[in-house]
């Protein structure tokens, strides 16, 4: 019998075994990865879901009246982190602020007195705290809360702890069998400006009798569109300073080249993991050498203080002014937008590098309006009802330290001159910031926005909202 020689041997039994052991691990590796990807693609499903709820509800809520916008009975405190009632007290306070349970305001639920009234009553309202969804393949519970809130730049006019309510909306997505883990929760957060009633006791918003609302419009990264509706684009990564000392046709500019201001978006910046808190990463949206501190550790927007005391709405400075100015716009009215006399600002900021500093930024409320070929701006300012200069300020009470150590949330609200002042259709609504130089040591001051966890944001009192936002 002929021996086979070493080319014509097959493979022994050991080959044979490591090959299906490879081919096992191979396959098992690969039926893991479209599994984790099947459930990554159900997880982003099931959170624009959440999302798309939480937006509709705000504004199912916002159409209330300021009667029936009450809750119909107290929330429940859950002792589950993962749960948004953890957040409620046993004394009937919500914690507005999530991570740590901070800032706790009253709920307003149908019953007992308004502080500050001997007799009126919370009555009518019509809020239930919280109620099971499905929504195709999704399911969870819908959780309402409804606040007191203090407007502090009121004053002495605004006397009680119960000027306007606040709304949130959290929405709790039961987790699915093939996912391990109880899920997160999202949540939607908007003021309700005292959109009173026009009973013959009350006196009417406007001189036409117009109930007044807040109309939201969130600060993005995003430059502004020449014309139409600018879509929000993705953050992927740090960048350089956005130039937004131009118009709206001039397109994302860095450098010195005047580019267009960012713009103003009627929906808030979109969380695609709801549940991770670390997700999406903070950016630098100043990435320029020059405003890199050491250590490099800045995110958001720095803006640089100006090069002489005062507000400057135009960049007093020679080098550099788009870092000096920070600007942007609305798309333009699809019909004459009417403000009622307040705008509140709610932006996030710290300290470069947590050190200890004062400081104090200049905020301006402009309308703009765009023509020629090519399109030249012309900016007209709103003025303070307070010394009728053309801008606002913000500094920390009794001029305390600039917030350190976390991006603290704080709230400007503005009245202003000629009200009711109209947008007119085509025309854009603007605001801008800058940092003023005798009150800021520092070199500059950080702003974050367009991040789900800190979405900043301005709400204008109007008697015409815009339509679906």
């Amino acid at each position: 019998m002929r021996r086979l020689s070493e080319r014509e041997a097959g493979f022994t039994i050991v080959e044979v075994l490591v090959a299906s052991v490879l081919l096992v691990i191979g396959a098992f590796t690969t039926f893991a990865l479209l599994s984790a990807a099947n459930r990554n693609t159900d997880r982003a499903k099931q959170t624009q879901v959440a999302l798309n709820m939480a937006q509709q509800e705000l504004e199912a809520l916002r159409s209330l009246t300021n009667e029936e916008l009450a809750l119909t009975a107290t929330p429940p405190h859950s002792g589950d982190p993962l749960d948004p009632d953890y957040r409620v007290s046993s004394s009937g306070t919500f914690a507005v602020v999530r991570e740590p349970r901070s800032s706790y305001r009253k709920l307003v639920v149908n019953e007992g007195p308004i502080e500050g009234e001997s007799e009126e009553t919370v009555k009518g309202g019509v809020v239930v705290p919280s109620e099971s969804f499905e929504s195709g393949d999704v399911s969870g519970t819908v959780h309402r809360y409804v606040l007191w809130r203090n407007d502090d730049p009121c004053g002495s006019s605004c006397p009680t702890s119960q000027d306007f309510k606040q709304i949130v909306v959290a929405i709790k997505l039961d987790t699915p069998g093939n996912q391990a883990g109880e899920r997160g929760y999202v949540e939607a957060q908007s003021d309700f400006v005292d959109p009173t009633d026009s009973s013959e006791n009350d006196p009417a918003p406007d001189s036409e009798g117009n109930l007044v609302t807040a109309q939201q419009f969130f600060l993005t990264d995003t430059p502004c569109g020449e014309g139409g509706e600018t879509e929000r684009a993705e953050i992927a990564s740090d960048h350089l300073l956005h130039n937004t000392l131009g118009t709206c046709a001039s397109g994302l500019q860095t450098g010195t080249t005047v580019g267009a201001p960012d713009a103003l978006l009627l929906g808030g910046p979109p969380d695609p993991a709801p549940e991770d808190p670390t997700s999406p990463v903070l950016h630098d949206y100043s990435d320029d050498t020059y405003l890199e501190p050491t250590p490099d550790t800045d995110k958001g927007v720095q803006i640089r203080k100006d090069d002489t005391s005062g507000c400057h709405y135009t960049p007093a400075g020679a080098t550099n002014p788009e870092s000096q100015v920070h600007r942007w716009v609305t798309d333009p009215m699809e019909a004459d937008f009417k403000m009622t006399e307040k705008a509140t600002l709610e932006f996030y900021t710290r300290t470069l590098n947590d050190e200890l500093y004062t400081g104090t930024v200049c905020v301006y409320l402009f309308k703009r309006s765009e023509a020629g070929s090519p399109p030249e701006a012309t900016d007209t300012q709103l003025t303070n009802k307070v010394g009728s200069t053309g801008y606002w300020t913000y500094t920390p009470e009794k001029n305390e330290y600039w917030p350190r150590f976390e991006w603290k949330k704080v709230r400007l609200t503005m009245t202003f001159n000629g009200a009711p002042y109209t947008i007119p259709k085509d025309d854009r609504l603007g605001v801008a910031l800058s940092v003023e130089r005798s009150n800021t040591p520092a070199d500059a001051i950080p702003i974050m926005y367009d991040h789900p966890n800190y979405p900043t944001r301005i709400e204008v009192d109007t008697s015409t909202p815009i339509e679906g936002s």
